[in-house]
């Protein structure tokens, strides 16, 4: 099946395939002894996390049409505007993040501290209704000093280019280990959709518990369903995926998009004291809770479990030391 992939080149940005490891003492600790880790947070040599994997195919395909700078958006903390930084940086293309605002916190100070010092232009917008209008504002300013129009890039890196890295993802796990059940976080969608296409091609029955972290208003079945047919489209292949294998939990979502639940801060300390693992608050804790509840309530028993873990794990702490937050556009500061 890795042949349907093969007229989509890569940029060559991550360290695949990504190793998993057993969670001995968690799954000791639910007397469950079939529970495992797929660790994408070593996915690139530079950055971890699931946005490699989706990058690899967007960022080549911006090389390959000669564009000079790339446009994403995120939330102020966004992994992936983070992500997309420093591939671009790595790669010789301008970076440009057009951001909303979000709840405050250390992960989203680094992470806004992170994009400036590999380069990224930085712009923070009201709200999610103003960056059409900036991306008009931006890509006419590119267009005339590059010579061409940006690359744009969705949040998240979701389309069906950029999930090409997920199927790519789940045919490297079929050839690890054939879970049951397999737990992500469910932001933009590009994750899940990729995965769930990957692992009909795989031949595989592996449900996929997509914990929700953004509003139902942003993401919700039929996006997820339409990112799959499209993406089926663009693999040259027939439907796979019905609505019966989209599945997307809400309980674990909380108040709003970044604002950590106490569920998962419990199983963003259970991972760390137990396996060592660091997880956030964002995506990977809630991800987390839905695990260790259906551990606890038996739901899962006799079954192979994954977390997948999409947090990048490389510590660029050394590369902000010396950043001053004043140093930033005078928006972002109220974040510090």
């Amino acid at each position: 099946m890795e042949t349907l992939l093969k007229p989509f080149p890569t940029a060559k940005l991550a360290n695949l395939p990504t190793p998993i490891t057993k969670l001995s003492k968690l799954g000791k600790l639910y007397r469950h002894n079939k529970l495992f880790m797929k660790q994408d947070n070593l996915s690139g040599p530079v950055y971890g996390g699931n946005k490699i994997r989706k990058l690899e195919f967007l960022l080549d395909k911006a090389l390959a049409e000669g564009r000079k700078s790339v446009i994403t958006y995120g939330a102020v903390g966004s992994n992936h505007a983070l992500a997309t930084a420093v591939c671009c940086r790595e790669l010789g293309l301008k970076s440009i993040s057009i951001l909303a605002p979000q709840e405050s916190n250390e992960h989203v100070q680094k992470n806004i501290l992170m994009q400036y010092a590999v380069g990224a232009e930085l712009h923070l917008c009201s709200c999610y209704t103003q960056f059409p209008a900036a991306t008009q504002r931006i890509s006419d300013r590119c267009l005339a000093d590059d010579g061409i129009e940006p690359y744009i890039i969705p949040s998240g890196g979701t389309n069906p280019t950029g999930a090409l890295g997920f199927v790519n993802a789940a045919l490297e796990m079929a050839e690890q280990i054939q879970p049951d059940v397999i737990y992500i976080p469910m932001g933009t969608g590009g994750t899940h959709a990729g995965l769930l296409v990957g692992l009909k091609l795989a031949g595989l029955k592996t449900r996929s518990e997509a914990i929700r972290v953004v509003e139902p208003a942003f993401r919700n079945k039929s996006h997820i369903k339409k990112l799959c047919s499209d993406l089926c489209t663009k693999l040259s292949i027939d439907p796979v995926v019905e609505d019966s294998d989209i599945i997307i939990r809400d309980e674990f979502f909380g108040e709003n998009y970044g604002i950590p639940t106490p569920e998962g801060q419990d199983a963003v300390e259970l991972f760390q004291s137990e396996e060592n693992v660091y997880l956030e608050n964002t995506y990977t804790g809630k991800t987390a809770a839905a695990l260790l509840r259906d551990l606890q309530s038996g739901r899962l028993g006799g079954e192979t479990v994954l977390y997948w873990n999409t947090l990048n794990s490389l510590d660029f702490s050394g590369q902000i030391a010396e950043v001053d937050f004043q140093v930033l556009p005078k928006e972002f500061h109220p974040y510090f």
